[in-house]
């Protein structure tokens, strides 16, 4: 096997490299071998090599998923995040490191410290489940208007045993949403459609859905406005939300329109500008 997908990479190692951030022969291969021992039940294991052998038809379906830029995640069905594996598929983003650490600053604050928590647009529901898993919040809520999205938080939630505690509704926004919280997260769609879109990678473009990733650039304040109102309605406590880093400090000052306090804009690990943080009081 490592011989002939070597020549595959080798033969097509430009394109990998421009698709896969990062990519070497070695990390392929180590891949590659994840990817067929996750679908063992549609490869056929070559007992007298110990290794995973497939099909041409298998094979030549394969090439062709790494050619287009299929996320590694999406090609396993799994990603790592914040200590479990989450399901994932073409329905929902592919968990990054700054929603993770996003997560590790949320967990470091409140862990123990708060009942219940809500998280807008959460896909696959990798910020409420860590949370909660976490021991932030005894219950929460996910919210996302996508269906597909939430029958995969369904499914991760089941995997790692909280659906007593986390609940997945089907709404636009807060728009469904009832009750107060201590703790509203978000990883929302904050790419302006037009003017940013040249920043994002293309298999991101390519193969992530566009509803959790973009929002028209004419709409986009008012977007943000009313889902800041929509916040403020059910929150007692603290919101946080991972932006746009030529976005935030405007939707920072949007907030202290609001009414909210304590403000902060903060990077993530690479230096960048990435949350907004804030409070707001229930009077």
């Amino acid at each position: 096997m490592r011989s002939s997908w070597s020549a595959f990479y080798q033969d097509q190692e430009a394109l990998l490299q421009e698709l896969y951030a990062g990519i070497n022969l070695d990390i392929f291969l180590r891949d590659l071998i994840d990817i067929l021992k996750v679908r063992s039940s549609n490869f056929i294991l070559d007992l007298e090599h110990s290794e995973y052998s497939v099909s041409d038809f298998e094979r030549q379906k394969l090439e062709e998923q790494f050619l287009k830029g299929t996320p590694l995640s999406t090609l396993l069905g799994f990603a790592e995040f914040y200590h479990n594996s989450y399901y994932v598929d073409q329905h929902v983003l592919i968990p990054r490191p700054e929603t993770e650490y996003m997560v590790d600053l949320l967990v470091q604050e409140f862990k123990g410290k708060i009942q219940r928590v809500l998280d807008v647009g959460t896909g696959s529901g990798v910020i409420l489940l860590s949370l909660l898993n976490s021991g932030v919040g005894k219950s929460g809520v996910g919210v996302d208007i996508s269906p597909e999205a939430l029958r995969v938080a369904g499914i991760n939630a089941q995997r790692l045993r909280l659906k007593h505690r986390a609940s997945m509704i089907k709404s636009d926004r807060l728009t469904k949403v009832e009750g107060i919280f201590d703790l509203i997260v978000s990883n929302p769609p904050y790419i302006k459609a037009s003017s940013h879109k040249n920043l994002v990678h293309v298999s991101v473009d390519k193969h992530e859905p566009h509803q959790a990733l973009y929002l028209p650039d004419d709409y986009y304040v008012l977007w943000f406005e009313d889902f800041f109102q929509e916040v403020r309605a059910h929150l007692n406590g603290t919101f946080m939300m991972e932006g746009h880093e030529l976005e935030l400090d405007d939707q920072a000052l949007m907030l202290g329109r609001l009414g909210f306090k304590d403000i902060k804009v903060s990077p993530d690990l690479t230096g960048v500008k990435r949350y907004v943080k804030a409070r707001f009081t229930q009077s």
